[in-house]
């Protein structure tokens, strides 16, 4: 399989506007314009690949969360985390190694890990990839509508396939109760995008490659996913040139799970339920589960608060490579939520779960918005 060109020989220049400032959450709880995706870009800029030392791409490529929202406001088009994630293919660290090799071989290390997060709580590195431990009570039971045909299929993820099962179940009952028929779900492999942020970039493509072939034998089904970084790396664009008209038809037949959601009917169970339900915006989210529920839950005169997209902190290996200053990103989103006691925040990304239930304050839970529906 052939590795795309490295975009950075002809990426445009940085012209210091200061946009992604105004943006960036690492520079926003720093205010170090070193750490800022300007003076990164400054510095790409002003050296090529081959002439940044290990120690000093190292340095570069491990300080910043991924969250794009530079590329989203940038005028020359810089995608600032793509050329970092190459970057980070010529100069892998041990920390990134490590992140790899959880996807990988999720099937081992991820629930070893979760089983650290639990027995050594105060280890922030295993605790931070560990789900919320104790479940909430579930407010709406799904009625079967039949408003759907067709063959469908469930994408878990590597959270869905060996953390939280029951949530895959969960998805496989909702899709099917729309009159889709759910085939069953295949060994997928990781969806690739985190591993292209940590900058193994043949890993993703061999993801990819795989991930492609099963769907070609299931007969390319719709697929459908409940988490959003999955989303994203399914629709992936910077998709190698032999892959990329699979990939094109691919991403038209992928959509997050709760667009099915406006054509369910529900009954709602007898329960208090939480003070307040807060959203939080994955930064690769589309928004459209938020209004999805929002509309949910008025049916049960139940309100969900959804701030300003804000960047929870994870980003990845982010957290294993910088702690420090994933876990201030985590602190500041939490004092911009402002959350009242017993409040449940709810999101769509299973990182950004996991981030937000390790760092949440006390009397605050976190769980994946599928955590409201009965088993």
């Amino acid at each position: 399989m052939n590795i795309p060109e490295s975009p950075e020989k002809d990426h445009p220049s940085c012209i210091l506007c200061g946009r992604c400032l105004e943006v960036c959450p690492l520079f926003r709880v720093t205010a170090h314009e070193e750490l800022s995706p300007r003076g990164k870009a400054f510095l790409v800029q002003q050296f090529s690949f081959r002439d940044i030392s290990s120690r000093e791409a190292s340095k570069l490529a491990g300080l910043c969360a991924g969250c794009g929202r530079c590329t989203r406001v940038c005028p020359q088009g810089i995608d600032l985390p793509r050329l970092i994630s190459s970057l980070k293919n010529r100069h892998p660290g041990w920390k990134n190694w490590l992140f790899s090799r959880m996807l990988s071989n999720g099937s081992i290390f991820l629930p070893l890990l979760s089983l650290g997060g639990r027995l050594l709580p105060q280890a922030g590195g295993a605790r931070a990839f560990s789900p919320p431990r104790r479940p909430i009570a579930p407010l709406f039971k799904t009625r079967v509508s039949r408003k759907h045909s067709g063959r469908a299929v469930i994408f878990p993820g590597c959270f869905g396939r060996f953390l939280r099962r029951d949530l895959t179940g969960k998805a496989v009952h909702i899709l099917g109760s729309t009159g889709l028929e759910v085939l069953p779900t295949p060994a997928w492999k990781c969806c690739g995008f985190p591993l292209a942020q940590a900058g193994f970039l043949q890993e993703q493509q061999a993801c990819m490659q795989a991930n492609i072939e099963m769907w070609q034998e299931l007969g390319r089904p719709r697929v459908y996913t409940f988490c959003a970084p999955c989303r994203a790396g399914l629709t992936e664009a910077h998709s190698p040139e032999d892959l990329h008209n699979d990939m094109r038809m691919l991403a038209q037949n992928t959509f997050s799970l709760s667009r099915v959601l406006p054509d369910l009917g529900f009954e709602t169970l007898p329960h208090a339920g939480p003070q307040e339900l807060v959203w939080h915006e994955p930064c690769h989210g589309t928004k459209e589960t938020a209004q999805a529920l929002h509309n949910l839950l008025k049916t049960k005169s139940l309100g969900l608060k959804v701030p300003d997209g804000q960047c929870c902190g994870l980003g990845g290996a982010f957290r294993l490579q910088a702690p420090k200053l994933s876990l201030q990103m985590a602190h500041d989103l939490w004092e911009n939520l402002s959350p009242q006691p017993s409040s449940l925040c709810l999101t769509e990304c299973a990182g950004c779960m996991m981030q937000l239930a390790s760092t949440g304050p006390g009397g605050t839970e976190t769980a994946h918005w599928l955590d409201l529906f009965q088993d």
